[in-house]
């Protein structure tokens, strides 16, 4: 994860890289002496008082106005990862016992001490993956965070007896000293609303939990292919999808075209293009596409940026939902349909190909049966699924006979729908799925590729049906803008002096959706869509030379790095206790040496988001 697996390391090249670390070596003291003097309001320290360690933490709102008034909880988990590769936890959930509950809430608490990277973590009940996360960067005086995240849609699994697993793959040896000792609880409430769950999930996945294994698909090197009998009697369906670029594809949205890979002669960039889709398929026909979230893990560009405010979304990888009810004609009529996951990039010669390795998926089918009825029938399907749309513009420029800078652009489109007349006991009604999506992308790479300035904005919409049979479609949109400039010094020797990493980086995540599986679940709570906001804007410095000890020991913001970042975020919107409720927050901090919370505000209403900059515009003056 993070640092461990890629560089990924941009640049600005109008500016010196000496210069930039020099101004902003300037502001983080200001920051320091600023803050320093109590002249704004600190909401409290972000250090255990009992434990003394830093308390890491992803912004989010509550799900819900309070977590009193349990019906009943429990620990599901308690394991401590130290040299776990291939060692996945394996335990046993068993329901609660006279315990009556609707809403159901994981809480995931962690603690870890030493020198490591940050981990991907996945929670598996049997073949199903229920929470995918990554950990915070361990510094040497230890850290601690707590994590909620509502798990109710998965109520046909926690009715009974699963076997949990949560892979964790983590090195712990005399240089990565570093452990998690994770502890999983879970939080039951009864609601008292109306509750209509999914009566089957099956899974899209490799299906190892008779082996005692995570069941995890890597592509585009594996296949995400299952096949999958339906009962004949279902009234709606959803495919709900987990995916995340690990390794080579952490920073895939800074890559090109492949035929652009070598142009500076080097490793610096890499091919496969800065576009992905994330693709399900029906028996070979495309049902719907995610063009997903590029997520910065919490090792990611430099750990000084993640200490103490981690990522959007690190604690809790967005999912993707697809309503396949269109499809429930055919896939109603007893016999087996495969079901398959694919990740595809940019290619000039074939629109659409391959990708580089270590896409981590998973997907979870979600069945509500009709009750009354034996046989649910339909129409043919109405599909639109052309390929995308894309535009591609390069730029080479030559000095002395060499590359010397590259500049790219590449935008994307598209637009799909499956429409048809599904009939159940209940009569005949018209289910819908249908999407809009759009790209863009520009870099500009100096310095043998090495610097590079990069803005790229995904956005979108998604229509689906609603449960009520009179309410119109339900539309949701999403807009992710994304900003990095970063300069990269190389020394000739980089075992003997250190190497520089001077970096920024601005993006957002917007969002106006209901999500299909809540609105399915618990259709009173969830019938008004979800207002979110968020902007994290940060600037670093990163220190490290090339030896296997002295790289280790950079990775700890308290050694090798130094960070300021804040984080603005607004949210207006449902809660798992059937309240509409606002929030907002308001963080800023300076990490490194001696992490500080410098700012901490908390607000009962929503609040103002600045819009991301686009640093290359910016920069580059395009």
């Amino acid at each position: 994860m993070g640092s461990s697996s890629r560089p990924c390391f941009l640049e600005c090249p109008s500016k010196n890289p000496l210069m930039m670390l020099f101004v902003f070596l300037i502001f983080v003291g200001l920051l320091h002496e600023t803050f320093g003097k109590g002249e704004v309001w600190i909401r409290g320290s972000n250090e255990s008082e009992t434990t003394g360690l830093l308390e890491v933490f992803q912004v989010e709102a509550p799900l819900r106005k309070s977590y009193d008034g349990t019906s009943c909880k429990q620990v599901i988990m308690q394991h401590d990862f130290t040299a776990s590769y291939g060692s996945p936890y394996v335990g046993l959930y068993s329901p609660p016992i006279g315990c009556k509950f609707t809403t159901v809430i994981f809480n995931m608490s962690i603690t870890s001490a030493g020198i490591n990277y940050d981990r991907l973590g996945l929670l598996f009940l049997g073949n199903i993956e229920v929470w995918r996360t990554t950990t915070g960067m361990p510094v040497r005086t230890g850290i601690f965070y707590n994590f909620l995240k509502d798990v109710t849609v998965f109520n046909a699994l926690l009715r009974t007896e699963q076997k949990v697993i949560m892979q964790l793959d983590n090195i712990y040896n005399d240089v990565f000293t570093g452990n998690f000792n994770v502890t999983v609880t879970a939080l039951y409430y009864d609601d008292h609303e109306i509750f209509t769950p999914a009566d089957t999930i099956l899974p899209i996945s490799a299906k190892l939990s008779s082996a005692n294994q995570s069941s995890v698909l890597s592509l585009p090197d594996g296949n995400a292919s299952v096949s999958a009998t339906f009962p004949r009697n279902v009234e709606r369906a959803v495919v709900s999808i987990l995916a995340s670029g690990n390794g080579a594809e952490e920073f895939w949205f800074t890559n090109v075209p492949t035929e652009y890979e070598k142009t500076f002669n080097n490793t610096a960039i890499y091919g496969y293009s800065p576009f992905r889709e994330v693709q399900l398929l029906i028996d070979g026909e495309l049902a719907g596409a995610s063009w997903p979230f590029p997520t910065v893990f919490t090792g990611g560009i430099s750990p000084g940026l993640w200490v103490p405010i981690v990522g959007v979304d690190t604690y809790d990888l967005p999912n993707f939902e697809i309503d396949i009810g269109p499809w429930l004609g055919l896939l109603c009529d007893g016999k087996s349909h495969t079901f398959e996951l694919k990740v595809v990039g940019y290619d000039s010669k074939t629109t659409l190909g391959t990708v580089g390795s270590n896409w981590w998926v998973s997907g979870s089918i979600f069945l509500w049966l009709d009750g009354a009825g034996d046989q649910t029938t339909g129409s043919a399907i109405q599909s639109s699924t052309s390929a995308p749309k894309f535009d591609f513009t390069p730029i080479v420029t030559k000095s002395s006979g060499l590359n010397s800078t590259l500049w790219v652009k590449l935008t994307a489109e598209r637009t799909l729908s499956h429409t048809s007349t599904i009939t159940t006991s209940s009569g005949s009604r018209t289910l819908t799925w249908s999407q809009s999506l759009g790209y863009v992308n520009i870099q500009n790479f100096t310095a043998k590729g090495y610097n590079e300035t990069l803005y790229q904005l995904t956005s979108g919409t998604s229509t689906f049906s609603s449960l009520d049979d009179d309410k119109s479609e339900i539309k949701n949109s999403f807009s992710y803008p994304l900003s990095f400039a970063q300069d990269y010094v190389i020394p000739v020797d980089p075992t003997s002096i250190n190497s520089t990493l001077v970096a920024e980086l601005d993006r957002s995540k917007l969002s106006y959706s209901i999500s299909i599986l809540s609105h399915l679940t618990s259709p009173t709570i969830f019938q008004s869509p979800a207002l979110l906001a968020t902007r994290q804007n940060g600037s670093c410095v990163y220190f490290w030379n090339n030896t296997y000890y002295q790289f280790a020991g950079a990775i700890d913001p308290a050694d090798g790095t130094i960070g300021a970042t804040e984080q603005w975020f607004s949210f207006m919107g449902p809660l798992t206790s059937g309240e509409l409720d606002a929030y907002g927050r308001h963080v800023k901090a300076v990490g490194g040496y001696e992490p500080v919370l410098v700012l901490d505000e908390t607000f009962e209403k929503e609040i103002e988001v600045p819009e991301t900059v686009s640093l290359v515009a910016e920069k580059e003056g395009l």
